[in-house]
């Protein structure tokens, strides 16, 4: 009963946002996010905190709650142009994407080892994705799996109409192996607080904070080039900007080689958020796992 009454929902929003105009949708989706700020009041004080701690000796007070707001109206719309995405196709998706530095990512896949991307829950992810894919490349998506079966039927469903591969639940090592050997494309979204079983403790805006570890074993594994991309919603656009691969030597010291990595893939990071803070989910708990040293 729960499932199908959560169906019915998620299927009248999203019949609401894809007949609406996409600008009119996504000023619905903006006045949903802002509404969220006022009213989800936990979050929007999560979100305040985070900004404090990590913004805090840089910008105002009205500053950071700006931010805060922006980061809310964010997701809104992009959570409106979710329900739009299997309107998407080869031939329109340039109405609504760019690339910048697509040359190198075809230099990456030409090594012959398949694409690590790097990346995170910058601009519209999905919309990054599948401006990608549309464009002939095979990207999938290692991706979590909603609590709520009706949303992640819904989540997987627009997502593969879109092109877009996804990995997820047990054997997602094996198939991202298996997507490196056949030259494709792996994304990696490394800005989510992660379990202290499956990450390790490295600086994010001067705290610390316990970030997956997977994709630095991959890379130290495959060979394969790690390509940063991240995009960001300017106007109607979705620039997508993909950088050169990031290079690194295997050190002798495996788990020495690991840190190093995904602290370098961290600082990239947040090199990204701090060019648009307010494209960021900053009500996520990013820092909530802590080392076990501060809990004794």
């Amino acid at each position: 009963m729960k499932y199908l009454v959560e169906r019915t929902l998620i299927w009248i929003i999203g019949g609401l946002f894809q007949a609406l105009p996409r600008r009119a949708g996504l000023y619905l989706g903006k006045m949903i996010g802002r509404l969220g700020y006022y009213l989800a009041s936990k979050r929007r004080k999560l979100a305040i905190t985070n900004l404090r701690m990590s913004l805090g000796g840089e910008l105002k007070e009205d500053q950071i709650r700006e931010i805060a707001r922006d980061s809310f109206e964010f997701l809104g719309m992009n959570a409106a142009e979710f329900f739009k995405l299997p309107m998407l196709s080869s031939t329109n998706i340039r109405r609504y994407t760019s690339v910048e530095g697509e040359e190198n990512l075809i230099e990456a896949l030409a090594v012959g080892k398949g694409v690590l991307s790097l990346s995170g829950h910058i601009g519209n992810w999905d919309m990054l994705s599948a401006g990608l894919a549309l464009r002939g490349y095979p990207v999938s998506l290692i991706t979590k799996v909603s609590r709520s079966k009706a949303l992640n039927r819904i989540w997987m469903e627009n997502r593969r109409k879109a092109g877009i591969g996804l990995l997820m639940g047990r054997g997602t090592v094996k198939e991202s192996l298996l997507q490196l050997r056949n030259k494709g494309i792996v994304g990696f979204a490394m800005d989510q607080n992660a379990r202290r079983k499956e990450g390790i403790f490295v600086p994010f805006f001067g705290r610390e904070a316990c970030t997956i570890s997977s994709l630095a074993l991959l890379a130290r594994r495959t060979g394969a080039p790690v390509v940063p991309i991240y995009s960001y919603r300017e106007g109607d656009m979705h620039r997508i900007v993909i950088e050169k691969a990031m290079r690194h030597d295997n050190l002798e010291d495996a788990d020495t080689d690991i840190l190093v990595r995904t602290r370098a893939y961290t600082e990239w990071i947040e090199k990204v958020v701090r060019r648009h803070p307010g494209q960021w989910t900053w009500l996520h708990d990013r820092w909530k796992t802590r080392p076990k040293e501060e809990l004794t």
